[in-house]
Protein backbone atom coordinates (compact mmCIF):
# COMPACT_ATOMS: atom_id res chain seq x y z
CA UNK A 1 0.00 0.00 0.00
CA UNK A 2 2.84 2.32 0.75
CA UNK A 3 4.37 1.84 -2.70
CA UNK A 4 1.08 2.82 -4.37
CA UNK A 5 0.93 6.05 -2.37
CA UNK A 6 4.53 6.88 -3.31
CA UNK A 7 3.71 6.25 -6.98
CA UNK A 8 0.72 8.58 -6.81
CA UNK A 9 2.76 11.30 -5.15
CA UNK A 10 5.51 10.89 -7.75
CA UNK A 11 3.00 11.10 -10.63
CA UNK A 12 1.48 14.24 -9.12
CA UNK A 13 4.89 15.88 -8.70
CA UNK A 14 5.85 14.94 -12.27
CA UNK A 15 2.62 16.47 -13.55
CA UNK A 16 3.22 19.70 -11.63
CA UNK A 17 6.84 19.96 -12.80
CA UNK A 18 6.03 19.58 -16.49
CA UNK A 19 6.54 22.66 -18.56
CA UNK A 20 3.14 23.52 -19.89
CA UNK A 21 4.06 26.55 -21.94
CA UNK A 22 1.79 27.50 -24.78
CA UNK A 23 3.71 28.03 -28.00
CA UNK A 24 4.23 31.68 -28.83
CA UNK A 25 1.99 33.17 -31.50
CA UNK A 26 3.84 35.74 -33.65
CA UNK A 27 0.64 37.59 -34.59
CA UNK A 28 -0.89 37.83 -31.09
CA UNK A 29 0.28 41.39 -30.37
CA UNK A 30 -0.89 42.77 -33.72
CA UNK A 31 -4.34 41.16 -33.27
CA UNK A 32 -4.57 42.54 -29.74
CA UNK A 33 -3.73 46.07 -30.89
CA UNK A 34 -6.26 45.83 -33.73
CA UNK A 35 -8.99 44.65 -31.34
CA UNK A 36 -8.27 47.52 -28.93
CA UNK A 37 -8.48 50.05 -31.77
CA UNK A 38 -11.76 48.57 -33.00
CA UNK A 39 -13.28 48.76 -29.52
CA UNK A 40 -12.16 52.38 -29.19
CA UNK A 41 -13.89 53.25 -32.48
CA UNK A 42 -17.11 51.54 -31.42
CA UNK A 43 -17.46 53.47 -28.15
CA UNK A 44 -20.10 56.16 -28.14
CA UNK A 45 -18.63 59.63 -28.17
CA UNK A 46 -20.88 62.23 -26.56
CA UNK A 47 -22.09 65.03 -28.77
CA UNK A 48 -22.37 68.68 -27.90
CA UNK A 49 -25.25 68.10 -25.46
CA UNK A 50 -23.30 65.36 -23.67
CA UNK A 51 -20.22 67.54 -23.37
CA UNK A 52 -22.28 70.44 -21.98
CA UNK A 53 -24.00 68.13 -19.49
CA UNK A 54 -20.62 66.84 -18.28
CA UNK A 55 -19.46 70.41 -17.69
CA UNK A 56 -22.68 71.46 -15.94
CA UNK A 57 -22.88 68.61 -13.41
CA UNK A 58 -20.34 70.07 -10.95
CA UNK A 59 -21.83 73.55 -11.31
CA UNK A 60 -25.34 72.24 -10.61
CA UNK A 61 -24.06 70.32 -7.59
CA UNK A 62 -22.51 73.50 -6.14
CA UNK A 63 -25.73 75.44 -6.76
CA UNK A 64 -27.82 72.79 -4.98
CA UNK A 65 -25.47 72.83 -1.98
CA UNK A 66 -25.58 76.63 -1.82
CA UNK A 67 -29.39 76.63 -1.96
CA UNK A 68 -29.46 74.09 0.85
CA UNK A 69 -27.14 76.17 3.03
CA UNK A 70 -29.12 79.37 2.35
CA UNK A 71 -32.38 77.58 3.13
CA UNK A 72 -30.96 76.24 6.38
CA UNK A 73 -29.81 79.69 7.44
CA UNK A 74 -33.19 81.22 6.60
CA UNK A 75 -35.06 78.46 8.43
CA UNK A 76 -32.79 78.87 11.44
CA UNK A 77 -33.53 82.62 11.58
CA UNK A 78 -37.28 82.03 11.39
CA UNK A 79 -37.38 79.33 14.05
CA UNK A 80 -34.94 80.75 16.58
CA UNK A 81 -35.85 83.50 19.01
CA UNK A 82 -33.55 86.50 19.16
CA UNK A 83 -31.18 86.59 22.11
CA UNK A 84 -31.77 90.32 22.70
CA UNK A 85 -35.49 89.83 23.35
CA UNK A 86 -36.68 91.38 26.63
CA UNK A 87 -39.49 88.85 27.05
CA UNK A 88 -38.74 86.06 29.47
CA UNK A 89 -38.72 82.59 28.02
CA UNK A 90 -41.57 81.57 30.32
CA UNK A 91 -43.93 83.81 28.38
CA UNK A 92 -43.01 82.03 25.19
CA UNK A 93 -43.22 78.59 26.77
CA UNK A 94 -45.55 78.81 29.76
CA UNK A 95 -44.62 76.52 32.60
CA UNK A 96 -47.46 74.23 33.52
CA UNK A 97 -47.57 72.84 37.00
CA UNK A 98 -47.13 69.13 37.16
CA UNK A 99 -50.32 67.40 38.33
CA UNK A 100 -48.32 65.00 40.51
CA UNK A 101 -46.54 67.87 42.25
CA UNK A 102 -49.85 69.52 43.13
CA UNK A 103 -51.26 66.24 44.44
CA UNK A 104 -48.28 65.60 46.71
CA UNK A 105 -48.28 69.20 47.94
CA UNK A 106 -51.92 68.80 48.98
CA UNK A 107 -51.11 65.56 50.77
CA UNK A 108 -48.22 67.18 52.63
CA UNK A 109 -50.39 70.13 53.62
CA UNK A 110 -53.10 67.84 54.96
CA UNK A 111 -50.56 65.84 56.98
CA UNK A 112 -49.24 69.02 58.57
CA UNK A 113 -52.80 70.07 59.37
CA UNK A 114 -53.52 66.72 60.97
CA UNK A 115 -50.36 66.95 63.09
CA UNK A 116 -51.27 70.45 64.24
CA UNK A 117 -54.80 69.39 65.10
CA UNK A 118 -53.53 66.46 67.16
CA UNK A 119 -51.65 68.69 69.58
Amino acid sequence: MEQKDQDRVQKTLDFIQKDRIIPEDPWFYSRLVQRIENEAEKTHKPGLAGAVALRLKPILAVIVVMIGIAGGIALGKVISTPASSNEPLTSVFPIEEDANAAFFREINDSIYEQILLMK
